[in-house]
């Protein structure tokens, strides 16, 4: 936090040296109360609103600050016009007695706020609403010498959220979290096999002997009949032929194993179960249609880009002497540990988004390999990324949330390293803040011995003999990333395990000090993540037939089902967990948290279906 000065102050000694002057009716409204509301906490100074052309009637002395945020008469009579600004750009200017903070667009105004509290008042926005928004107490605030034009670096920045309460939009808007990119992305052929599928069989994967074929929505094409390639042109042309085209490959497993198809693979002769399953290398077969498209593209639009992820299995990239043409737009779907394979496609000349499925690996877990993903993707802001979507904040505030917010944070101030982040986030804690980084530190710890895998097409190993993999092996779990975090709850997540964490919020709560409230909720904050997974734990266990204790009803169950359900609605009110998120992705993943997806409660002894057979039932096979 920046403590350079000119001669004014906004807030002094508490009390309110400025104006926050509307020009422009409802343009910057959000940032004007987001500044206001955070000034306020710090210092008790409430800053007035007033209208431009009553300024003059107020008699205000000279030496009075005029904030004025966005655009208007006054923001241009100083030279500076929206207008000048880049798409996404933002205006932070100091000159005489004024303050400007100002962008082309409510977005880029809210992103000033942000910079200026950020530098100037030392706000961090840990997780969404008042409790996780820590603001400084000071009783100061110093007009800045300050002149600054920024945008954000990436030019595209997505951390899907699966909530969209108006706290969690602040959230990612004072984040930076927005696009000005042209590239889209997206699994692109979801819709032809209901299209086409009868008309033109032929467009589509040829699945293995004896095999059928996949859900509708995953079916892959067939990429060695180019009638595919004219069906792909005729939509793009039908669109206008813009400058971009997505052509990523639908998800899951399914791909086609027809002559043509095989002939393309490098290395040959891989086998036809893997191709099918998604577990082969097919990259140069892509590689190969993708130049063989972009060719005759280019011969109707000489600009046209098409983009796609490297994902599944396509995700390593090509071998040395096969080359990507000129416009391809890759969105890089790996683990955290793929550092050669991100060069490789850099290598290519690719234009590089980072698409990481990092966040389903671990369930609702304090999953937290924050070093291993902060590294990277500081590696890849260096090494050509332009942007990023990460797939996705699940609202597990209260045991993932400084996962969101390290990614966040790298991506305002990628100067920043992993252990500043931490810092920052445990020094919303107060006094308390050396052992909430002990707790922290734990659960890193933790998560790197347990190394769960990583969704990338199927699950990627991160270490075979972690604990995460171990437990797999030795129970008949099943390994889905998706859906194996749940499943491994009661083995790896033990009283012993969860007893160290909460000891350790025992001596945080000890070492907070006294009249430091916002702390200590913070830190209950922390205590209800840990509960949740506890609570959801026993329903798991009792749930899944494989690990139900002997003796066990469905009475029992059902009677624990709905107690964490109550506790999952209580907590979600402050984020420690999105309710209706979590609930949405154990019905997806046919979590057995409700009676009707569990099985066996009438047999005497346990059974029910293999941690193998419930991977296969999740991809579609």
């Amino acid at each position: 936090m920046k403590e350079r000065e000119s001669n004014g102050y906004l807030v002094y000694k508490g009390e309110p040296r400025a104006v926050l002057v509307r020009q422009n009716g409802a343009i910057g409204k959000e940032a004007t109360d987001e500044l206001r509301a955070r000034i306020r906490k710090s210092t008790g100074a409430d800053l007035p609103i007033v209208d431009a052309e009553r300024l003059e009637s107020l008699h205000l002395p000279e030496s009075h600050v005029l904030i004025l945020i966005g655009p208007g008469p006054m923001t241009e009579a100083l030279g500076i016009r929206g207008s000048d600004l880049e798409k996404e750009a933002y205006r932070v200017a100091a000159i005489g007695n004024r303050l400007v903070l100002t962008g082309a667009s409510n977005d880029a105004i809210l992103y000033a706020v942000s910079y200026f509290l950020d530098e100037y008042v030392g706000v961090r926005y840990l997780w969404p609403g008042e409790l996780g928004t820590y603001v400084p107490k000071r009783d100061t605030i110093a007009l800045p010498v300050v002149d600054a034009t920024r945008r954000p670096e990436a030019e595209q920045r997505r951390l899907r959220a699966t909530d969209t309460r108006p706290e969690v939009e602040r959230w990612m808007g004072v984040h930076m979290m927005g696009s000005r990119s042209r590239f889209a992305f997206g699994h692109a052929f979801t819709g032809w096999y209901d299209k086409y599928g009868k008309e033109h069989p032929d467009y589509f994967a040829q699945p293995p002997a004896g095999q059928q074929q996949v859900r509708s929505d995953r079916v892959k094409l067939d990429l060695s009949n180019e009638a595919v390639d004219e069906a792909i042109i005729r939509e793009w042309q039908a669109a206008g032929a813009p400058d971009n085209w997505n052509v990523s490959p639908n998800d899951g497993s399914g791909f086609c194993v027809s002559a043509g198809c095989l002939a393309m693979d490098e290395p040959a002769g891989q086998s036809i179960d893997a191709i099918w399953g998604a577990e082969g290398n097919l990259t140069a077969r892509y590689v190969k249609f993708w130049n063989r498209l972009l060719a005759k593209m280019r011969a109707v639009n000489p600009e046209v880009t098409l983009s796609t992820y490297a994902y599944s299995s396509y995700k390593e990239p090509p071998p040395s002497h096969l080359k990507l043409k000129a416009g391809m737009v890759i969105g890089f779907v790996h683990t955290f540990q793929a550092y050669e394979q991100w060069q490789g496609w850099y290598d290519t000349g690719a234009k590089l988004f980072l698409r990481p499925n990092w966040w389903h690996s671990g369930a609702i877990a304090p999953n937290l390999m924050l070093h291993a993903t902060g590294d990277y993707f500081k590696f890849a802001q260096r090494n050509g990324m332009i942007g990023f979507d990460f797939d996705s904040i699940m609202g597990y505030w209260g045991t993932q949330g400084l996962n969101y917010y390290l990614i966040a944070r790298l991506s305002v101030r990628p100067e920043l390293s992993v252990d500043d982040v931490i810092a920052e986030y445990a020094s919303a804690f107060g006094k308390a803040g050396p052992v909430i980084r002990d707790y922290i530190r734990y659960w890193e710890s933790f998560s790197e011995e347990t190394a769960y895998n990583v969704s990338a097409g199927n699950g990627v190993s991160i270490d075979p003999n972690g604990r995460f993999e171990t437990t797999v092996r030795q129970y008949g779990l099943p390994g889905s990333p998706l859906n194996s975090g749940w499943y491994t709850l009661p083995y790896l997540y033990t009283d012993q395990v969860l007893n160290e964490a909460y000891a350790i919020l025992d001596r945080a709560d000890r070492a907070a000090a006294n009249g430091e409230d916002d702390a200590r909720e913070r830190i209950a904050f922390l205590r209800d993540g840990l509960r949740h997974l506890e609570l959801t734990r026993e329903v798991v266990r009792y749930g899944y037939e494989k690990s139900r204790p002997a003796g066990a009803t469905a009475e029992q169950f059902q009677s624990m089902s709905e107690e964490l359900d109550r506790y999952r609605k209580q907590i979600s009110e402050r984020h420690v967990i999105w309710y209706d998120a979590l609930k949405a992705s154990e019905k997806q993943r046919s979590i057995p948290t409700e009676r009707s997806r569990t099985t066996g409660w009438d047999k005497g002894v346990p059974g029910g279906p293999s941690g193998a057979e419930l991977d296969e039932a999740f991809r579609g096979l």
